[in-house]
């Protein structure tokens, strides 16, 4: 128990000791404190000797009738306790029922997206039928179907079989992240009951989906088999196991081929659309998926959409399908199987330069922008730039959440902020200039500090809209970019790539990435994870004063806003030219104030502070007339 104590203060002073940062209202929570406590968590970064999760085998069958939106479905689910705890009960999640006419959410739908939410019409409970009207054994609240075990729980490291039927009705319109998209092409996702996550933190997830916020699932295996009119395709999760079935010679030789190739296949080409594509020896064609190791599966389905692929080889032996499948009408989309695969290589070879995870990966032309693992949904966009952040910043959520299970139900900063990280110095390639990260240093300036921004440490279930897009997205996106260059490009990616290693398949929390990242830095960075993390500081810099030397000028930055960020100096000479000093945000590790000495090579007679990509909320101090140059 000593040792227990020990390692527990040993947590609080690494977290509160410096300089007494953190106020009362900046503490460990408990039920965290508790994961270390019990040795599911450690103190370096690392999943404790004790640690543990949960997962599912799910055996799916479903058929969808197209014409009236229909979907019915059978699924056994063999769940695996791994916890040490006896669970009197299991959560399910219903996803559908947010659809529901008076169901909790975040927005409002239009009437068209009004349904009746998801129906189970059987439930077989180790092999027992269940009486699903009986208030005792079951509770519906939401999105959340609770099945009680108080008669006979499940036991630690054992499992226990649940036989699901059930149907529901998607939706007419464009709903959130999936729908109809039009009369015959549909995004089926949040689809079928789901084992809720049990873990080490909170024990069941019982955080009730109401739209903002995203997954939060254990790793599983899963066997699909989905059932469509012999006309359509399905596109979605995992490796197809039964080309042979669902193809004519000609498109299985295609499909086949699209693998092996380095360029793209144009598997079904707007001159295709009318001949036989999928096998017509039934009325109906059923496609059979295999997955591993995933946090859940999406299908998308169409009988008159466009389909290139190709193959690209991520690492020695081993290729990812790439695919784009789409609406002959999307413009932009027929260069996308190709953006996709160079978003997939700089992943795998540049940022974060851990090969691509999954066999398989398919951008579908729905609306708006989202992510699931091995599929995207992605509208269509206007311009070239958009289609490039769109497609790279979805197909890096790959790798957050996908790759990493992180809780985007509590933390959504720890795998959108990621997403708008990783594929920023690709972006800036391809596009020619830093659109995206300017554009979120202008958010933040704009946003960060006022009294609707929260600290990211508030979680995301408890965020409206207006707080979680600064939250989520930007302020933890400039964060690892600036972290990255206070710690040096090499320090960071070694950092980076143990985290990555060390919680790949695995449920990390925020103190897992704040701990790895100390351990790989060598140094206790809580001057970079209080500001940007737990507080509502903000950036602004300002020039506090320029005092001319001899033959020198010494600029006064002082850091007003208490937020970490990098100093951008430019001097301007008499005759038009310019220099500039460039400090990482590492210079505010131990002061608010900050003294540059620079020596001109002739008269400035001005110093400016600040650049586009260098959040700023007050720059009326920025600019400085110098009047006694130095000579």
């Amino acid at each position: 128990m000593k040792a227990v104590q020990n390692l527990t203060v040993l947590f609080i002073i690494l977290f509160l000791s410096i300089n007494n940062l953190y106020s009362q209202e900046e503490y460990i929570p408990r039920n965290i404190k508790k994961a270390y406590d019990k040795g599911t968590r450690s103190l370096d970064g690392t999943p404790g000797p004790n640690y543990w999760q949960n997962s599912s085998e799910y055996d799916i069958k479903a058929d969808f009738n197209p014409a009236a939106r229909l979907l019915t479905g059978s699924e056994k689910i063999v769940y695996h306790n791994n916890s040490p705890d006896t669970l009197d009960r299991i959560v399910i999640r219903l996803y559908q029922n947010i659809n529901k006419k008076n169901a909790a959410r975040n927005f409002t739908l239009n009437s068209d997206l009004i349904t009746e939410g998801m129906t189970i019409s059987n439930l077989k409970l180790r092999g027992e039928e269940m009486d699903l009207s009986s208030y005792r054994e079951f509770g519906l609240m939401g999105t959340l179907f609770t099945i009680s075990l108080k008669d006979n729980p499940l036991h630690p490291h054992s499992d226990i079989q649940m036989d699901i039927d059930w149907n529901f009705t998607l939706p007419e319109g464009e709903n959130i992240r999936m729908g109809t998209y039009d009369s015959t092409s549909f995004l089926i996702g949040y689809w079928y009951p789901q084992v809720s996550v049990y873990d080490d933190i909170d024990g069941w997830d019982v955080i009730p989906y109401i739209g903002l916020q995203e997954f939060y699932n254990d790793f599983s295996s899963y066997n699909v088999e989905f059932t469509v009119p012999n006309t359509f395709g399905v596109w979605g999760t995992g490796v197809l196991q039964n080309p042979e079935e669902v193809f004519t010679g000609e498109y299985l030789k295609k499909y086949q081929s699209a693998l092996n190739s380095d360029n793209i296949v144009n598997i079904i080409s707007k001159a295709d659309l009318n001949k036989q594509i999928y096998n017509n020896d039934n009325p109906l064609n059923t496609w059979k998926f295999k997955t591993e190791n995933a946090t859940d599966v999406v299908y998308g389905t169409s009988d008159h959409y466009l389909w290139d692929a190709s193959g690209l080889e991520v690492e020695p032996g081993r290729k990812v399908y790439i695919a784009a499948v789409y609406k002959k009408e999307s413009e932009d989309f027929y260069g996308v199987a190709n953006l996709a695969r160079q978003c997939i290589h700089y992943f795998s070879t540049e940022m974060p330069d851990i090969p691509f995870p999954f066999p398989s990966f398919t951008v579908f032309n729905g609306e708006g922008g989202m992510e699931f693992p091995m599929l995207i949904n992605d509208g269509s966009t206007n311009s070239y730039s958009s289609t490039v952040s769109l497609t790279s910043h979805e197909n890096a959520h790959q790798y957050f959440p996908f790759y990493m299970g992180t809780n985007e139900q509590k933390y959504a900063w720890m795998d959108e902020g990621w997403a708008v990280f990783l594929p920023a110095d690709l972006e800036e390639e391809l596009i020619h200039n830093r659109r995206r990260i300017e554009k979120e240093a202008e958010n933040f300036s704009n946003f960060a500090g006022t009294e609707n921004d929260i600290p990211l440490f508030v979680t995301t279930e408890n965020m409206s809209y207006r707080p979680y897009r600064t939250a989520a997205y930007t302020r933890p996106g400039l964060s690892y970019l600036f972290l990255r260059d206070a710690l040096g490009t090499e320090k960071f990616n070694d950092a980076l790539h143990l985290y990555l290693k060390t919680w790949h398949g695995k449920h990390p929390i925020p103190f897992d990435y704040f701990f790895t990242f100390n351990k790989a830095a060598g140094k206790d960075l809580s001057w970079f994870w209080k500001s940007w993390y737990f507080t509502r500081d903000y950036a602004d810099l300002g020039i506090k004063n320029v005092i001319p030397g001899n033959s020198d000028l010494t600029v006064e930055v002082i850091n007003e806003g208490k937020v970490p960020v990098p100093v951008n100096l430019v001097f301007y000479y008499s005759d038009g030219t310019r220099d500039s000093v460039y400090k990482s945000s590492s210079v505010w590790e131990n002061s608010g104030s900050l003294k540059i000495v620079f020596k001109p090579a002739q008269p400035v007679i001005k110093v400016e502070l600040g650049a586009a990509f260098i959040p700023d909320s007050d720059t009326k101090n920025n600019l400085y007339q110098v009047e006694n140059n130095p000579k």
